[in-house]
């Protein structure tokens, strides 16, 4: 569950509200094939090449990287987090090309695959051009590393709080622009860091930058697609098994929904956490079941929003492991058919009332699911880590009323995680490319 995104979000409509024009402030509307949602990728030395690089190299299948000798940039960072007073750290900047969607952007998630040697990390970052032609300020969507080592220098993960102005705020993981302050373009970029005098480099391997208009009525129920009943054998885990465990990383339980949605499609992949993995990480000896779950909230978490829902850090978590993965936003059920036809799992983001989804029994102000096939009527079947242990979590939700709640509280947020040879199904044709 993640109560503090909830809340962060009711604020964040609060402000756009309080500092918007009555005429910026109308409701938009449209139907499902007007909804504005554009993921713009670089995974490639080409597509990397597009953007401007200072003091890095981009080698053609190797991602981007700091040089190993060459003098650099300097920057000094004090981990708010950790015992170490300021470190010196070199680095090297990739900024995107300029890139304009066709509509104004309500709100950006930056989604990245890194790897990070011991010490090393990353800050991704996003800015908005506006109708006028001046930039916003550069928005830092996180500090990364895949790391723990802090003794040997890993810094603590974390958002960064407190970058509201004029333009726009960023909550946790989200970029959301003040109602009359829509950018109509933006640049991505991406710092690379590493401790002074070191010969160690972060590596960059992909990014995705996904925008969106906001949109206010939710479509109609989706027309179901696939027409017969379908279901990936994603593994079953429950959150619950775990309360209790790791006190200092929320203690299982309901917080971790995302991390245990990650490990189930992780695992459906076979991209397992290896076991030298599991030993490195003291305490999980004593875990009896699925540890993999308790390894991904450790590792996926944020230390400023002091939990494991960070959406961003759980994707950059699952690439740690060999998956492609990316942060984005689908329009309806019947768009994620074509991943489940495709047997790729779907992590869903949503809330809820009780008496908007009575058949859940309980109600959420944030939680996590796997999306992993749906009935013969149409009814997805999910893979709810909620349930009491791993037997209790597949169930089967309305099809109408999980539509609607996922889309109207996330705006039909999702994780998507894919091995290297797995594709991805074809955008839906006619509307901006999500995915």
């Amino acid at each position: 569950m993640k109560l503090r995104k909830f809340i962060v979000a009711v604020a964040a409509l609060m402000l756009t509200l309080t500092m918007a024009s009555p005429a910026a402030a109308q409701t938009k509307t449209g139907d499902d094939t007007e909804r504005k949602i554009t993921s713009t990728h670089w995974d490639s030395h080409r597509d990397f090449a597009r953007g401007a690089s200072n003091h890095l190299l981009s080698v053609p299948g190797t991602g981007l990287r700091v040089p190993r000798v060459g003098k650099l940039p300097t920057r000094t960072y004090k981990d708010p987090f950790g015992d170490a007073g300021a470190r010196k750290y070199e680095y090297g900047t990739w900024t995107s090309e300029v890139v304009r969607p066709g509509y104004s952007i309500d709100e950006a998630i930056v989604s990245w695959n890194v790897r990070t040697p011991t010490g090393t990390w990353v800050e991704p970052a996003f800015r908005g051009k506006l109708a006028s032609g001046e930039w916003t300020k550069w928005y830092v969507m996180g500090r990364w590393t895949s790391g723990m080592d802090f003794e040997a220098g890993d810094i603590h993960r974390t958002s960064v709080d407190g970058q509201t102005d004029e333009d726009g705020q960023i909550f946790t993981d989200t970029f959301s622009a003040i109602s009359g302050k829509e950018p109509v373009a933006f640049q991505t970029r991406m710092k690379l860091m590493r401790p002074a005098g070191s010969h160690a480099s972060p590596t960059v391997d992909s990014m995705t930058t996904m925008t969106n208009e906001l949109f206010g009525d939710v479509p109609e129920t989706s027309e179901f697609t696939l027409g017969k009943h379908t279901e990936l054998k994603v593994p079953a885990y429950s959150q619950n098994v775990h309360a209790g465990e790791f006190p200092e990383f929320g203690g299982g339980g309901e917080v971790w929904c995302s991390p245990t949605s990650s490990s189930m499609v992780q695992d459906y992949w076979g991209h397992r956490v290896p076991r030298r993995e599991l030993d490195s990480v003291e305490g999980l000896e004593q875990i009896q079941q699925d540890p993999q779950v308790d390894y991904a909230a450790l590792h996926a978490w944020d230390y400023a929003y002091e939990g494991s829902g960070n959406w961003p850090f759980n994707a950059a978590y699952a690439h740690r492991f060999g998956l492609n993965t990316q942060i984005t936003r689908l329009r309806s059920l019947a768009e994620a058919e074509r991943f489940i036809k495709a047997g790729i799992p779907v992590i869903t983001s949503l809330s809820w009332s009780l008496e908007e989804m009575p058949e859940a029994g309980w109600e959420s102000t944030g939680h996590l699911m796997v999306l992993v096939g749906f009935t013969k009527d149409g009814d997805p079947i999910l893979n709810d880590p909620n349930g009491k242990t791993n037997q209790d979590v597949r169930r089967v939700y309305k099809r109408e009323n999980f539509e609607k709640v996922w889309q109207k509280s996330s705006g039909g947020n999702v994780y998507l995680y894919t091995p290297a040879w797995k594709k991805l199904p074809r955008n839906v044709e006619g509307v901006t490319e999500n995915w």
